[in-house]
């Protein structure tokens, strides 16, 4: 295996994964299909409900924390329903990416749900202190208040090409 082949697929899988966080988020988190209205009523009236008003990052409930991490066997669901796309990349391009694409998907949702819990529980951790995480937070933060606008979470890059990126300013870093 050439390891510019397992980066490449890893930068490519990773940003692929960006944007099926923001087509995910957007059209099915975020539009009550009638064939499919479960995400929708959990995301919109469980999650945006419990830290949709006040500030999303003060969870005020022990049970509050229970809306914010998908569930235990959602995350071995998204890497069935895409391995066979990543199969499928590695067999037109006779190249060796099935391994580098699913740990880029992988990393990028153990990412995003490093980062929402993160986002909604603070608690002074170093990740916390950095520029770049505060940046993701405070565009999380305006997703809460308008929902139609910055859908990702880890990498902004769906907002950035459909137009729903809304800059955000994010808090002083705490001393």
């Amino acid at each position: 295996m050439n390891a510019v082949t397992i980066l490449g697929a890893g930068v490519g899988f990773f940003l692929y994964a960006s944007l099926f966080e923001y087509a995910f988020h957007r059209w099915i988190l975020h539009y009550p299909w009638r064939w499919l209205r479960h995400p929708y009523r959990v995301h919109v009236f469980l999650h945006h409900r419990v830290f949709g008003q006040g500030p999303p990052d003060q969870t005020r409930r022990k049970e509050d924390r229970d809306a914010i991490l998908f569930e235990w066997w959602q995350a071995p669901l998204l890497l069935v329903v895409h391995a066979p796309l990543v199969w499928a990349v590695e067999w037109v391009t006779e190249l060796p990416v099935f391994g580098g694409g699913m740990l880029a998907l992988a990393g990028y949702y153990a990412l995003y749900e490093s980062l929402h819990w993160c986002m909604h529980t603070p608690n002074g951790r170093w990740v916390e202190r950095t520029r770049v995480f505060r940046w993701l937070n405070a565009h999380h933060r305006l997703h809460h208040r308008q929902a139609r606008v910055n859908f990702n979470v880890v990498v902004p890059l769906g907002d950035v090409l459909f137009g729903t990126l809304q800059p955000a300013r994010p808090r002083p870093t705490p001393t």
